[in-house]
């Protein structure tokens, strides 16, 4: 696979383009109950949306549920996801609560806003002139389901 070298102002572009994503949570998790309070327990549905996907879960009985269990950090960042702050806001107010620089901070959430869209527990939605965009939209509603 080859990759297109970015200029440094494309590069800026898309840094002040990812500040700006809206995580959401997936609104099909379970919140499960966990004997540790420092911890969260979290349950997603999985879905198998074609043909030999479906075929292959009948087969060999694959898992319609996966569970997670958050770290005490990642429930902090998994509870500072409430659809409306962006990326840039979280990074600032977990940045102040846990008196680390803004690059300290945005390395930290970065991983774990990946690992958490990975897995299905959270959702990016990119906003185009205050509106979510529909990709974003679509994909919010799906991961509901």
């Amino acid at each position: 696979m080859k990759f297109k070298k970015l200029s440094i102002k494309q590069q800026e572009i898309r840094f002040g383009q990812s500040l700006k994503v809206v995580p959401i949570r997936n609104k099909g998790v379970k919140i499960l109950h966990n004997k540790n309070p420092d911890e969260l327990e979290i349950e997603v549905s999985l879905t198998y949306e074609t043909p030999l996907k479906k075929l292959l879960k009948r087969l060999f009985k694959l898992q319609e549920k996966k569970r997670y269990v958050l770290d005490a950090i990642g429930r902090k960042v998994y509870e500072g996801v409430d659809g409306e702050k962006t990326f840039e806001q979280l990074i600032d107010e977990f940045a102040a609560e846990q008196k680390l620089t803004f690059f300290e901070s945005r390395a930290l959430l970065a991983q774990y806003f990946q690992t958490l869209t990975k897995r299905g527990i959270i959702v990016a939605s990119f906003e185009q002139d205050g509106t979510a965009s529909r990709t974003s939209d679509q994909r919010a509603r799906q991961a509901g389901q």
